[in-house]
């Protein structure tokens, strides 16, 4: 029975065990209460952070990792592409996404604004890292625009097959919609990713997400 012990960013393993029927429970851990509240299974890992996967007695954390393990122990890297270099392309860019891409994008950006364990002291240095981080993001959705989609005959981010990397960079972008966000400058990019939650099980998967943006929503309604 595998564990899939949850956040945001492991939605793309979540997906993954979805989409492949593979046996698992995953747990959605709160960390405001304290360790002491985790689930024991969590607890009694070394690395108390999210992502975490433990099947039998194999442990995995960071969400590549078991991405990767999930491809190589049950799926036969179903969903990382045909050839050797699709498959590699798949596991850079997911690399990327967990990384550069999710430090812009939430630790830089986005939770600043919502989470106060990553918002900076004093408020203009948050805002001034908040800044930094929009133009990070700018940067990256340039980078997925005119690289990744120059030529028009590739749907996704590597060529015309829906792949395991596009689930992990679409994850990371949602993140955007906690604010509103507009890809209306990136104009690939918005219909990429149009197209990736038009896949399975992406609306079960991103349903406290989807959620979340729409209290945002009506708060913002109120406010007005």
């Amino acid at each position: 029975m595998k564990h899939c012990i949850s956040l945001q960013n492991i939605l793309p393993q979540r997906h993954s065990c979805i989409q492949n029927e593979i046996p698992h429970v995953s747990v959605d851990v709160d960390f405001s209460h304290g360790t002491e509240h985790l689930p024991t299974v969590f607890r009694s890992q070394p690395h108390q952070e999210v992502p975490l996967l433990v099947d039998g007695e194999v442990v995995v954390f960071e969400g590549p990792a078991i991405l990767r393990y999930l491809a190589m122990r049950y799926t036969d890297y179903s969903g990382f592409g045909l050839s050797l270099q699709q498959q590699m392309s798949n596991e850079s860019i997911i690399s990327w996404a967990f990384g550069e891409l999710h430090r812009a994008v939430g630790y830089n950006y986005i939770y600043p604004q919502f989470l106060e364990k990553y918002a900076l002291s004093p408020e203009d240095a948050n805002e001034s890292m908040i800044e930094h981080g929009l133009r990070q993001v700018s940067k990256h959705l340039e980078i997925i625009e005119k690289k990744y989609f120059k030529n028009s005959k590739d749907k996704f981010l590597t060529g015309s097959r829906l792949t395991v990397a596009d689930t992990a960079v679409a994850t990371v972008l949602v993140l955007l919609e906690w604010t509103g966000f507009k890809f209306k400058m990136w104009p690939q990019v918005e219909a990429w990713l149009n197209r990736v939650k038009r896949q399975s099980f992406w609306d079960n998967v991103h349903t406290t997400h989807s959620d979340f943006v729409m209290q945002l929503q009506r708060a913002s309604m109120i406010l007005d």
